[in-house]
C-alpha cells in the first residue's frame, strides 16, 4: 500500500477549455473533392465524345452547353471542397468571451459575447441560441462533427462557466 504523503491533490481540470473549433468532418470535405473531379471528368469525357460524333448545329450547341454546366459545376464542387480540407468553410468557434457562428446563411448573429445569451437549446438538427434584444444564433449542427444535444450542453456549460456557476462537487 502506497500513501500519498506531502502531496496535494491535483485541482480538478477546467471542464470547458479556452477554444474549441468544430468544422464540418474532413470525410465530406474529400468526398466533395472526389465528386467534383468525377464531373469534370465526365464533361472531359462528353466533350471528347461530341467533338467524335461530328454533330452540326444546334445539336452540338446544346450538348456543348450541357458539358460546360456540368464541367462548372464540377469545379464549383472541387473547389468548395479543397477549401474545406484547407479548413475554409463551416465552423464554430467557442471561447471564454462568446462564439462565433459560421454554420451557413441566415444562421442570424454571427458572433456573440456570453453576456448577451439568454437560452440554449436544441430543437432537432440546430442549437438555438436566443439573445438580448429579440435576437437569435441558429447552429446548424449538420455542417458540424457534433450532435445538437452534446453541443447545447457545452454551450450551457460554457455559460454557466461566464455567470461563475460550478458544476456540483467542484
Amino acid at each position: 500500500m502506497t500513501e500519498n504523503l506531502g502531496m496535494s491533490a491535483q485541482p480538478p481540470a477546467d471542464p470547458t477549455p479556452s477554444r474549441v473549433v468544430y468544422r464540418a468532418p474532413l470525410r465530406v470535405a474529400v468526398q466533395g473533392i472526389g465528386v467534383g473531379g468525377m464531373l469534370l471528368g465526365g464533361a472531359l469525357i462528353g466533350v471528347v465524345i461530341i467533338s467524335a460524333l461530328d454533330a452540326a448545329g444546334a445539336l452540338r450547341a446544346m450538348m456543348l452547353t450541357a458539358m460546360a454546366i456540368a464541367a462548372l459545376g464540377g469545379l464549383l464542387v472541387f473547389t468548395v471542397g479543397i477549401l474545406r480540407v484547407l479548413g475554409f468553410g463551416a465552423r464554430l468557434v467557442l471561447e471564454e468571451d462568446g462564439f462565433h457562428n459560421a454554420t451557413g446563411p441566415r444562421a442570424g448573429v454571427r458572433r456573440v459575447s456570453w453576456k448577451d445569451v439568454r437560452k440554449v437549446q436544441a430543437d432537432g438538427p440546430v442549437v438555438s441560441v436566443d439573445l438580448g434584444g429579440n435576437r437569435r444564433s441558429l447552429i446548424r449542427t449538420q455542417a458540424l462533427q457534433v450532435q445538437p444535444k452534446d453541443l447545447a450542453r457545452e454551450l450551457r456549460a460554457r455559460l454557466n462557466a461566464d455567470r461563475g456557476y460550478r458544476p456540483l462537487g467542484s
